[in-house]
């Protein structure tokens, strides 16, 4: 055996120059100093305790193992870490910078939207799960076919500005004088008056929403997105019906009150909570305050109405404090309660 194969233990790619002996070799004697009752598997709890406390451990552990083991550890979900279970998280390709680039987004996205304390098991959970049959990109289409209706309207009524062009004739928009056509209280969220309301809400529908999506599957993602279209149309047909209603505000307020309602339950365990919660107050304000004025302001013939902000606001946080994690609310329900509360006001 070489210099380098004697000083230097397989702890990153595992390359095929180093056999079964090599790992028992060196990782064996590492396993057993841990298994300190001799019995083939050491507690979870106590390798955790030990990695909070011991530098010895670090040093016998490299920094990429004792990662891979706090997230992977304990496959068969017995509370015990076996020899087996501990040579395959050292034998790994996918440690450190090795690991798929897949697995480093979703790492990423569960960083973003999930608290500490849950970012582990939600990282193992939706990577043992995943299939990709589709992918998780209906905000991203959502996006491309808003950004296309937009720039549709903008050439055809040769306007474009911060608040127009706002195609109140367009068969898309909700028009109050026509809730009869039920599919309004839906397709409004294609329409946005003016390029700073449709930047703002592509903003956050991608910057949120895919993490989003990425952790917690497409379609919660997408029931929650279309809960609150239809409850800011609702809200709207209620506190504001003499008034024209666009734009994708109430599924992107669903989904900043559902997230922030996860934040202010798990703030302590949220990276960079306070980052979180300013930036997410930031923008509603902003969003909002545009939403005002455009209300107010601007030609009575072009206003539309705010509400939707509030309705989708309310229906996410809702959901977010029924279910901290988007998971195991039956979301569907909101669709058959906003079909019913529909009717009588058509």
């Amino acid at each position: 055996m070489s210099e380098e194969r004697k000083n230097h233990p397989p702890h990153r790619s595992i390359s095929k120059d180093w056999d079964s002996v090599d790992m028992e070799r060196y990782w064996k004697p590492v396993f057993d100093k841990y298994d300190t009752d001799k019995d083939g598997s050491i507690p979870l709890r106590y390798l955790k305790t030990i990695l909070k406390s011991s530098d010895e451990l670090r040093h016998d552990f490299p920094d990429e193992v004792i990662e891979e083991i706090l997230e992977w550890a304990d496959i068969n979900n017995d509370g015990l870490l076996s020899y087996d279970e501990f040579l395959r998280m050292v034998h790994a390709r996918e440690l450190g910078e090795a690991r798929p680039r897949f697995q480093r987004i979703v790492r990423f996205a569960a960083l973003t939207v999930v608290p500490k304390n849950q970012q582990a098991i939600t990282i193992r959970r939706y990577i043992e799960e995943y299939n990709c049959y589709p992918p998780p990109i209906f905000l991203l289409l959502i996006s491309l076919i808003e950004l296309g209706v937009f720039i549709y309207y903008c050439v055809k009524l040769g306007e474009l500005s911060a608040s127009g062009p706002v195609p109140i004739e367009s068969l898309l928009i909700y028009n109050p004088k026509k809730r009869y056509e039920a599919w309004r209280f839906l397709t409004y969220m294609l329409i946005h008056a003016g390029a700073v309301h449709i930047f703002f809400n592509l903003l956050i529908q991608l910057l949120l929403g895919v993490p989003l999506e990425m952790v917690h599957k497409w379609w919660r993602v997408m029931l929650v997105y279309f809960g609150g279209v239809i409850a800011g149309s609702l809200g709207s047909s209620l506190s504001d019906p003499a008034t024209y209603l666009a734009g994708a505000s109430g599924g992107v307020y669903a989904l900043i009150a559902a997230h922030l309602a996860n934040v202010i339950i798990n703030f302590k365990e949220m990276t960079f909570g306070w980052v979180r919660l300013l930036g997410l107050l930031i923008f509603a304000g902003t969003d909002i305050g545009v939403a005002l004025y455009s209300r107010y302001v601007e030609d009575e013939k072009s206003r539309t109405s705010y509400a939707a902000h509030f309705a989708g606001s309310l229906a996410g946080l809702m959901i977010g404090m029924l279910d901290k994690q988007l998971g195991n609310v039956e979301i569907v329900r909101l669709f058959k309660s906003a079909y019913v509360i529909q009717l009588p006001l058509m």
